[in-house]
């Protein structure tokens, strides 16, 4: 393959990460605070409406991860998962709020599902697309790049350009989101899919159940302070004006943390490099609990250190995952598992952040404070579950069970 056609097929693969991180970060961060402070719903309802959609959109991803091994991923099915994201989209963002809660719920519910629609072919297509480790390195390193530059898009744009041009700018992410799912085309399945393999029979097997629980417990811990970040920096902080500066500088410290996290898997293993970054979150983020007015630059330093051990989480889970996965097909004839594992792990993902935005707002509306959760309240929710979470992981990573497993599938 020429370089010319090598890097406009990356570019292709890779071009869907910049709308879709910047239509997510504001759906998931800024969305449920507005929805319960300006939209007119109250934080118990909205965590109640976000944690019913999640499951709703956990329901998704056995389907859609099926359905992706046995037939392939085709263009016809990308343009409609588009359209049911393009419609939800402008349905929450152009009629007025509230609206019933139901109504809320189904609109939530469709958006997630055209999501889940692009995102798991997607994330599945390098296993068609690649045929060396090299090419599947270069294709997970675009996307990653785009996802990154569209999530410092949606950090940055807002704060530079006024309210009235963030519809047209929505409008055009929307216009390049169809252009680049339109540019994945149709790809048949790698090989052929065992019918039989569906989530319960992955879950029986128990190298996969001592993945799955650590993961899902550390995208909790990772998905709570992410649903009440704006309310800590706003009533604890008060410095909401530097929500901007915070992001950045977490998510580029995270970017740049993945090459340490790298050489540290191949010096001590992953398993024990990920519980090093698992500890070092927990006790940086302990020390936010000091945090009170006027401390802004204190926390963008601790938000700093927590970024670099984001790459642990980001990294080293996905090099197990992966393992794990290309154990299983070769265990099953060459079976083609990988949407359906990608699936998996997805639903998991979905479902920690459907729990960390429901029991985060209940608690936070059963300790309203003249219509405000009081700044005890944040900072409880915001600061020790996690902290509590990464250290549960970290107990359960050093199990026996998930040693010796995880040394099989290496």
């Amino acid at each position: 393959m020429s370089t010319p056609v090598r890097y406009w097929r990356l570019f292709c693969y890779s071009l869907p990460g910049i709308p879709l991180a910047a239509l997510g970060l504001p759906f998931y961060i800024y969305a449920p605070l507005w929805l319960a402070e300006q939209g007119g719903y109250g934080y118990s309802l909205v965590g109640l409406i976000f944690f019913v959609a999640r499951i709703g959109d956990v329901l998704s991803d056995l389907p859609v991860g099926v359905w992706v091994d046995r037939r392939g991923s085709h263009r016809w099915f990308w343009l409609s998962a588009w359209g049911t994201v393009a419609l939800s989209v402008m349905l929450l963002t152009l009629i007025p709020h509230p609206w019933s809660p139901l109504m809320l719920g189904l609109v939530l519910v469709l958006l997630m599902l055209g999501w889940t629609g692009i995102t798991v072919p997607w994330l599945a297509l390098p296993v068609n697309l690649s045929r060396h480790n090299i090419d599947r390195l270069r294709y997970n390193s675009s996307r990653e790049a785009m996802l990154l530059i569209g999530t410092l898009a949606a950090m940055l744009v807002p704060a530079m350009v006024p309210a009235s041009a963030l519809p047209p700018i929505l409008v055009l992410l929307l216009l390049v989101l169809v252009i680049a799912v339109y540019l994945q085309g149709s790809q048949k399945p790698l090989g052929a899919s065992d019918n039989s393999l569906s989530y319960k029979i992955l879950l029986s097997d128990p190298r996969v159940r001592n993945l799955a629980l650590p993961w899902f417990l550390n995208m909790l811990a990772n998905a709570i302070p992410g649903t009440v970040l704006i309310l800590f920096m706003r009533e604890v902080l008060h410095a909401e004006s530097e929500l901007p500066l915070v992001l950045i500088c977490y998510f580029a410290a995270g970017l740049v943390g993945v090459p340490f996290w790298y050489f540290l898997a191949n010096r001590i293993g992953n398993l024990q490099a990920w519980r090093i970054g698992l500890c070092s979150s927990a006790l940086l983020f302990s020390l936010a609990a000091f945090l009170g007015d006027g401390d802004v630059y204190w926390f963008v330093v601790i938000s700093i250190g927590t970024g670099l051990a984001l790459g642990a989480d980001q990294a080293l889970p996905s090099v197990m995952q992966t393992g794990l996965a290309q154990t299983l097909s070769a265990e099953r004839g060459g079976a083609d598992v990988a949407a359906r594992m990608f699936a998996l792990w997805s639903m998991l993902s979905k479902a920690a952040m459907g729990v960390a935005v429901g029991v985060s707002y209940l608690w936070l509306g059963n300790q309203l404070d003249a219509l405000i959760p009081p700044a005890w309240a944040i900072s409880s929710v915001y600061i020790l579950a996690p902290v509590i979470l990464k250290l549960l992981v970290f107990v359960l990573l050093g199990r026996q069970s998930i040693a010796l497993a995880h040394e099989e599938v290496k």
